[in-house]
């Protein structure tokens, strides 16, 4: 029975193409001007919290962006891997401390890069390769120390940059009934 609905399978890859574009040069501005911090903290703490409430709380940007809702199971994985993301960001800090800042970011970089690779389910396989690329570049920094901090932060807003434009031109592909 056609109902006419046509159900796709990832809606709102422009909406995180906007997020993505948003927190990518959040990380960039925190970076270049934070000095022996690493990152700005106030900066990156107040800049993700406005972004998040503005570009992924409010529905205004997702109604007017996104292709439909999520599934359940989609919305269930996104929320696995943001709780997932803030324990690790967490004991990461609680373990490194604030005596190695640029381990201790280079790890949260890292931590982030894993986190894209769960969202494969809502967002699609350009997750994964976000993840992968997010992944080696905080790992060059971990186990490169000549390899300056600002290099590698410029490198992940650039690169969340870049994925956010490409799926701000990504139209959803509808969910085919043959498995």
């Amino acid at each position: 029975m056609d109902t006419g609905i046509v159900k796709r399978e990832y809606n709102n890859q422009r909406t995180v193409g906007v997020w993505l574009v948003y927190i990518g040069i959040i990380i960039i501005l925190a970076a270049v001007v934070a000095g022996d911090l690493f990152i700005q903290p106030y900066i990156m703490g107040f800049g993700y919290f406005i972004g998040f409430f503005l570009i992924l709380g409010l529905p205004f940007v997702n109604n007017r962006l996104a292709y439909g809702k999520n599934s359940k199971f989609q919305d269930r994985m996104d929320n696995i891997m943001i709780a997932v993301t803030i324990l690790l960001c967490t004991l990461c800090g609680w373990i490194i401390g604030i005596d190695n800042l640029r381990l201790l970011w280079l790890c949260i970089f890292l931590i982030i890069g894993l986190h894209f690779l769960g969202f494969y389910f809502s967002q699609g396989k350009l997750m994964i390769i976000l993840g992968a690329i997010l992944v080696v570049n905080a790992l060059i920094g971990i186990f490169s120390a000549s390899v300056p901090f600002l290099l590698i932060a410029v490198i992940d807003g650039m690169v969340k940059i870049g994925f956010g434009i490409k799926m701000l031109g990504m139209k959803p592909q509808p969910v085919s009934n043959y498995t």
